[in-house]
């Protein structure tokens, strides 16, 4: 009657607007529920409520239950929801714990959670929540495990409805872990839950995601707790996600959490031997079927990130630790890396440079550094990569006098600088792995001088092109570097290891950037790394051979130490007074 009594020109009303404007529909849709709620009828049922026995409740279930899964109207699907919400809390005599009742309208309340109209799939839930507390936590566990986790991968390639599933699918088990106490509520079901939940707060929809964020919170107060306490269960959750997903998007929303996941689990102390747990095993060999499967398209970046991440953390050791023991041979083709390294030469900009910072962070962890030749070939795929997409934007018609825009080099914070400062960082992270004296494994040779040479020589002509954000990370690379190559006497021949020509646009690099009008946050780090190479006896060579060039040739765009220092501005003069000073006494000692 909820329906049939409700005026029939709202249908018609209903099917023009959700025509029009579907956000307007919904909007009606929720008027003619809330209207129904304050129907007549509605107010009938309501006062039969204290009438039902639990002899009339097996009577009536038969018959909600068919209209709930047929009845013609969302009012009556919706009423039949209140109805038994009502029963539940003011008859609950009549609907005994663990009876067929209970358990059948559990079920058949399950299935309207997949009702298409989301009004009736919000009463569902809380009518979910109200029946759940009247079964046995056994069948509670069973309905909850078999009907409703698993549902959303029925919707495998219909990204609307498997949101429109998981977002009531949210609000019902809320509702459960909000009103259940832990009697009803079996730990297997709590963890199932929690794993879900984990997963799905990494998903790109928002109503999803703010759907189980809270769902997450209620069972796990704290999120490093709750991966301790569930991460088997996390683990096959996210493996089988991998496997049964077919959508790019879901994809990529497990590979988030699987990063995530990868990042609490590195932090437990006393840190558990991850490379022999099943579970990560498992869930490493999803994620590099996944990547291996996958062809490139945007966002696969981050599903190379998680590979990266998870082989991280599997084999993440320190300098000088004993290495694993057993065999070790075949752990870079285990771990993906030549699939990550391939990465960082296909795909978009913004994949690659992800690749890149992935690659970097799996060798740093796993101490498994390519040689410094790979690393300048994936910076030299990348700056051609860059040059040819420079020459579409020059090959572009335009009106005459119009400048050529800069849309990678010089561009700040552009996807080709992103993977330019990238590569450049994983050529540089690598040089500091060449020690004097090999003594681990990860440990490289020292650079030769041709190596040293090419890294400066490509670096200058980034810096030259670049924007202020990378001559930023270019500075602080190249401060690195030179503290690495001091520490470990690398650069005992001085400036004869750079040349002449390389010394001259060093200074000029460094001047320019110390003299920069545009921001303290780059002239600062180019006053620090100029007074530590002044510092250092072996790398004050490199500015005084700089300096030399600046007095012998009055119009190149170096100038000489006295006019470098007054040039300075006073705020950060003040700050780099050390470096300043080291500056002005070691080089014009060496002068």
């Amino acid at each position: 009657s909820l329906s049939m009594m409700e005026d029939s020109k709202l249908q018609y009303y209903q099917f023009h607007i959700e025509k029009a404007s579907a956000e307007k529909g919904k909007e009606l849709e929720a008027a003619r529920v809330s209207n129904s709620r304050d129907s007549e009828s509605m107010k009938l049922l309501r006062n039969l409520v204290p009438l039902i026995t639990e002899e009339n409740a097996a009577a009536l279930a038969p018959r909600t239950r068919e209209s709930l899964a047929r009845g013609v109207g969302a009012n009556t699907r919706v009423g039949v929801c209140d109805f038994w919400i009502a029963v539940c809390f003011e008859r609950p005599s009549a609907v005994p714990t663990g009876g067929a009742v209970a358990t059948s309208m559990l079920r058949s309340v399950a299935g309207a959670l997949l009702d298409a109209n989301r009004e009736v799939r919000n009463a569902a839930a809380s009518c979910f929540a109200s029946l759940a507390r009247r079964n046995a936590p056994q069948e509670l566990t069973r309905i909850v495990s078999e009907r409703l986790l698993q549902h959303d991968l029925e919707f495998r390639t219909d990204d609307t409805q498997r949101n429109a599933f998981r977002v009531s699918l949210a609000r019902a088990l809320w509702e459960v872990c909000r009103r259940c106490d832990d009697e009803t509520l079996q730990p297997e079901l709590i963890s199932a839950i929690a794993a879900k939940a984990f997963g799905l707060r990494w998903s790109s929809d928002a109503e999803v995601k703010g759907g189980w964020e809270p769902l997450w919170s209620e069972l796990c107060p704290t999120t490093s707790g709750g991966v301790e306490k569930h991460f088997k269960v996390i683990c096959a959750e996210l493996s089988m996600a991998f496997a049964e997903n077919i959508s790019r998007a879901e994809k990529v929303n497990t590979a988030k959490a699987v990063s995530a996941l990868a990042a609490q689990l590195d932090k437990q102390l006393p840190r558990p031997n991850w490379a022999q747990d099943p579970s990560m095993q498992e869930l490493q060999k999803a994620v590099l079927s996944s990547v291996q499967s996958l062809p490139t398209f945007d966002g696969s970046g981050i599903l190379v990130r998680s590979l990266a991440d998870i082989g991280a953390t599997m084999h993440r050791r320190k300098r000088n630790d004993p290495p694993p023991a057993g065999d070790t041979s075949g752990v870079e083709d285990a771990l993906g890396f030549p699939l990550i390294r391939g990465f960082v030469s296909k795909g978009s900009l913004t994949d690659r440079a992800s690749a890149a910072r992935a690659y970097l962070e799996v060798m740093s962890a796993t101490r498994l550094w390519a040689p410094l030749d790979e690393a300048a070939q994936l910076h030299a795929a990348a700056s051609q990569k860059v040059d040819e997409l420079q020459k579409e934007v020059e090959a572009e018609k335009r009106e005459p006098g119009e400048s050529v825009p800069k849309r990678h080099r010089g561009k700040g914070q552009s996807p080709a600088e992103e993977m330019l400062s990238a590569t450049l960082d994983v050529w540089a992270t690598t040089f500091q792995q060449c020690r004097k004296e090999v003594e681990d494994e990860g440990d490289l040779e020292p650079p030769e001088a041709a190596e040293l040479q090419a890294f400066f020589r490509e670096s200058l002509s980034e810096f030259e092109a670049g924007s202020l954000t990378l001559r930023l990370n270019i500075v602080r690379l190249w401060k690195h570097l030179f503290a690495h190559l001091a520490e470990e006497k690398l650069f005992s021949k001085g400036a004869a290891l750079l040349g002449e020509e390389l010394c001259v646009r060093l200074t000029a690099a460094l001047q320019d950037a110390s003299l920069d009008a545009r921001s303290e946050r780059l002239r600062r780090p180019a006053l620090e790394l100029a007074g530590a190479l002044a510092g250092d006896a072996a790398q004050r060579e490199v500015l005084a051979r700089g300096l030399a060039a600046a007095s012998s040739s009055p119009s190149s765009a170096l100038v000489t130490l006295e006019r470098w220092i007054d040039k300075v501005d006073d705020a950060t003069a003040e700050q780099c007074s050390e470096q300043l000073a080291t500056l002005k006494s070691a080089l014009t000692a060496v002068a």
